[in-house]
């Protein structure tokens, strides 16, 4: 996150966002700094200084780079006597019209622990990491351990559109001038307005969406299986079968239609949804093989589980953990099945 707490008028007004906010012209950026002036009241002064300026600088309908011109020639008058205060403007006024010429590439800021997202990106979580993203047309992003979401820089122009691959949890604002659509590697889905999870990890045998509210459709990528869609509780899952795994490494995209399978979302005693407790920070196994539940332990503890007896690997669990740690999940798994385990570094070895 940015610390603005030392900023002057100057570090303000070089901030593309606080330009923005300035000239009315971004109303995600309008909210943020709206906000942030009224959580920085020892601020104000020095904020309301940056704004004189943008205002005296591009606050008339003269073009920056003409004012820059008129300012250089203020400064290089015979007449001008303040030269350290006029070097000062014209700092500013160059600053403003580099970042106005030559745009940015990636730009982001925090407000919390979200980040909002101003133009195009790719975010990226590691093992054991989460991350809140809000995109530029207000709908967020929760982004699962070992995660990445994609997004260009037409965003929010014509069409909304990112692609996953990992695990994230969509809270989509509702445009029907502007669908959205979430792009994977098996699947694709489109949408108006909804929330979901997406569950699209291309090292697991399987890819799945769950809708929770609202009314989304999807197609395969290689276009077999025509349109699916989903009501809400529903959850499509594809399996990757090991056929398939291997044509896509052919590069024979005829062959690498997945098995389809349409049921309901899994809701325990206490309401729960076992598919997005994650977003909770909590891991919900409900009636899975050990061999199931290893890819989960294995981003959420950044670990290597290797089994060395397959009889193991089949061994069903039903369990809640939150704030363990893998040695207390494998603990406590002990007590539902027998068998030994060995921590060494970040690899988990289970024998029978």
């Amino acid at each position: 996150m940015i610390d603005r707490s030392q900023f002057n008028a100057e570090d303000f007004l070089v901030d593309s966002t606080f330009q923005q906010y300035c000239a009315g012209s971004d109303k995600l950026c309008s909210e943020y700094w709206e906000k942030y002036i009224a959580a920085h009241p020892e601020q104000a002064n020095v904020i309301a200084e940056a704004r004189k300026l943008h205002f005296i600088l591009s606050g008339n309908k003269r073009p920056l780079n003409n004012q820059l011109n008129s300012l250089k020639e203020s400064y290089n008058s015979e007449n001008s006597l303040k030269v350290a205060g006029n070097y000062k403007w014209l700092k500013v006024a160059a600053a403003i019209l580099m970042v106005a010429s030559i745009g940015i590439l990636y730009r982001s800021y925090q407000v919390g622990n979200t980040e909002v997202v101003l133009v195009a990106k790719t975010f990226q979580t590691k093992s054991g990491e989460r991350k809140k993203i809000t995109l530029p047309d207000g709908s967020t992003v929760l982004l699962n351990a070992q995660s990445s979401l994609s997004i260009g820089k037409e965003f929010n122009q014509t069409f909304r559109e990112v692609t996953l691959r990992g695990e994230g949890y969509f809270d989509v604002i509702h445009n029907k001038n502007k669908p959205f659509k979430v792009r994977t590697e098996e699947f694709n889905i489109n949408v108006l307005g909804t929330s979901f999870n997406v569950k699209a990890y291309p090292d697991e045998t399987s890819s799945e969406a769950t809708l929770i509210k609202g009314l989304i459709t999807m197609e395969a990528v290689n276009g077999n299986g025509g349109t699916i869609t989903l009501k809400p509780s529903q959850k499509v899952t594809f399996y990757k079968t090991e056929v398939a795994k291997e044509a896509r490494k052919a590069a024979k995209p005829a062959a690498t239609r997945p098995e389809i399978i349409i049921n309901h979302y899994t809701l325990i005693k206490d309401s729960t949804i076992v598919e997005t407790a994650w977003t909770q920070n909590r891991i919900e196994i409900y009636d899975q093989d050990f061999d199931e539940i290893r890819a989960v332990l294995e981003k959420w503890f950044n670990v290597e589980i290797k089994f060395k007896n397959p009889d193991v690997e089949k061994y069903r669990f039903t369990a809640t953990f939150s704030h363990e740690s893998i040695d207390q999940v494998m603990s406590a798994l002990q007590k539902v099945e027998n068998f030994k385990y060995e921590i060494k570094g970040n690899q988990v070895i289970i024998s029978k």
